[in-house]
């Protein structure tokens, strides 16, 4: 044990215990090893390579803030010393502090241009900051500086992957594997890029191949559930997303996928419980309400409760079918939505209040808070409680609806109300496709059909006029996209609908329009698994496709059924 005292301890001893604590550090000692780098610093404050080693063990046991306080007092001491300015980079990435973080590798590289470790870490610090050309820059500089550097490829194909440059990113991680071929997490994440690709069975190779490598890698088995869900084997996805929980029990995305799963099975007492997880999954695209009043404890009461919007609007749709069921338990409901929704919310359910969700309700006006997708935790936990809700939820305007229907009638024929592509990212694409090809089910003497597709569709209807005689109307005075009020009034006067599973399949079912919906071989929770209906939809058939990618069968069988309808 080393004594304080007044006299400046000779540098041969300090050397000594530099060397002896180093030596428990690299043991994996760390709790010995702190033991005498805090005793060094006692006797002397400024020995830089305590501080310095003592910065990157806090780093080592995640005490990233006091870290980065070690290094930034070693870098006063050698302002010189690389590997402290990339260490306390990678402190300061942890604590997302990513300017600084970036900061921190630029001034190891201006001393160092050739240190790769740099190169790289500072890849992912831009990577984080939406900086994507200079990251891919980065990581190129660190192949450049080291061919074989396995990190920099895998990360580069991470980069990749986010930007949808699949064939790139799983060329960046075959590299990565070529180098290495014990490398679990190139294989992991290749098997990630395989599932945007919906190549399940590929991507089931790459995650069992990462997990003979790594079988301690609870992400792996979570997303590896993910595909053995998507390839119908359900026992053994579920088993995969228990072996991840049984590795991590904290394992946040595992959590939030098993709740996924269990409400896509119908399960809906569990699923709703883990759903709460979805709060603490980067991927997730809201934010909680941040107040200091109390979450609401579901139970009935005479308090204000504020329900809070979350997700996109096709959600806040699906759940705010729910409010009228709400309001015999909770009388005194005030809900924020997004604004395009107001109109037809307040027409609907005339006893709430409903304001914007881009505005902050003062604390004063509510006693008692709900995120909207929770309700279902409170409503939704068997599937004879869908029941309750027969009748229509949402209410367009009567008179803009009539007129609409009158424009757009044509003599002996029906109309049908038609929206073929989704924008929801990586999910969005396996659910579109294209106009053409599901034109090709109408037959255009006896049925009319209306664009309810949003964005810009110029280049759709320029093919569909090319090639078929399918005539597709435009009501160019209603912005699908805006004017979410004229939408419902322009759904509401069609006959009936076709969709892909977009924001269209959860207004026209809120309306109680007759709807099919068309679905990829994979789709989301609220389409339960394996049949033709949905408790959440309950006026829509379902049109699944057989395989991955193939449309034909779907399309063939909604072909057929809208002959039926027609005769």
């Amino acid at each position: 044990m080393i004594q304080k005292n007044n006299l400046e301890p000779p540098q041969t001893q300090v050397a000594i215990l530099v060397q002896e604590g180093l030596t428990l550090h690299q043991q994996g000692r760390l709790e010995e090893a702190q033991v005498i780098y805090e005793q060094l610093l006692l006797l002397q404050p400024d020995q830089f390579d305590a501080l310095q080693l003592l910065g990157v063990l806090f780093f080592q046991i995640k005490k990233y803030s006091q870290a980065v306080e070690l290094l930034s007092k070693a870098l006063k001491i050698n302002p010189n010393h690389v590997g402290a300015f990339n260490n306390r980079g990678n402190a300061l990435k942890e604590l997302k502090r990513f300017d600084e973080a970036l900061a921190s590798y630029d001034q190891a590289i201006i001393i160092d241009p050739n240190h790769v470790g740099s190169q790289n870490n500072r890849g992912i610090a831009l990577k984080e900051l939406k900086r994507f050309d200079e990251a891919l820059a980065s990581y190129d500089q660190a192949i450049k500086l080291k061919p074989e550097y396995v990190d920099a490829y895998s990360n580069r194909g991470n980069l990749l992957q986010e930007l949808k440059r699949f064939d790139e990113a799983l060329a960046s991680y075959n590299q990565a594997i070529a180098i290495d071929p014990n490398h679990s997490y190139a294989y992991s994440n290749r098997g990630s890029v395989f599932q945007d690709l919906n190549r399940f069975e590929d991507a089931l190779a790459s995650y069992d191949r990462a997990i003979v490598l790594n079988p301690n890698h609870a992400g792996t088995f979570s997303n590896r559930g993910i595909v053995l869900q998507g390839l119908k084997r359900l026992d053994e996805a579920l088993a995969s997303y228990e072996q991840a929980l049984k590795i991590d029990p904290n394992l946040i995305t595992a959590h939030y996928n098993l709740s996924l799963f269990n409400l896509m099975r119908g399960n809906f007492k569990a699923g709703w419980q883990g759903y709460e997880w979805r709060w603490l999954d980067k991927d997730f695209d809201s934010e909680p309400l941040k107040s200091n009043k109390p979450a609401w404890d579901y139970q009935k009461t005479e308090q204000r409760l504020l329900v809070w919007a979350e997700q996109g609007v096709g959600d806040q749709i699906s759940f705010g079918n729910l409010l009228l069921e709400l309001l015999e338990d909770v009388p005194n409901i005030l809900v924020q939505i997004d604004k395009r929704l107001i109109p037809i919310f307040t027409r609907s359910l005339p006893k709430i209040n409903f304001y914007s969700d881009d505005i902050k309700l003062p604390e004063s006006d509510y006693d008692t808070h709900i995120a909207i997708g929770s309700l279902g935790k409170y409503l939704r936990n068997h599937e004879e409680d869908f029941l309750k809700s027969k009748n229509k939820f949402f209410l367009s305007d009567k008179k803009r609806t009539q007129a609409i229907r009158k424009e757009l009638s044509v003599s002996k024929k029906l109309i049908c109300g038609i929206s073929w592509k989704s924008s929801s990212g990586v999910s969005g694409v396996k659910r579109s496709l294209s106009l053409e090809k599901v034109a090709t089910v109408f037959d255009p003497e006896k049925i009319s059909l209306v664009n309810l597709q949003y964005g810009d569709i110029t280049e759709d209807i320029n093919l569909l006029k090319s090639n078929s005689k399918v005539d597709l109307i435009q009501y160019e005075s209603i912005d699908n996209f805006n004017d979410l009020d004229g939408f419902a009034s322009l759904i509401d006067a069609c006959d009936f609908i076709v969709t892909v599973d977009n924001s269209t399949i959860h207004l026209s079912s809120a309306l109680r329009k007759k709807t099919f919906l068309l679905l990829p071989y994979v789709s989301e929770w609220r389409i339960l698994f394996n049949r033709d209906t949905s408790p959440w939809y309950p006026s829509t058939r379902l049109y699944r496709q057989e395989k991955i990618n193939d449309w034909d069968s779907a399309l063939e069988k909604l072909k057929s059924d809208l002959l039926k309808l027609i005769n």
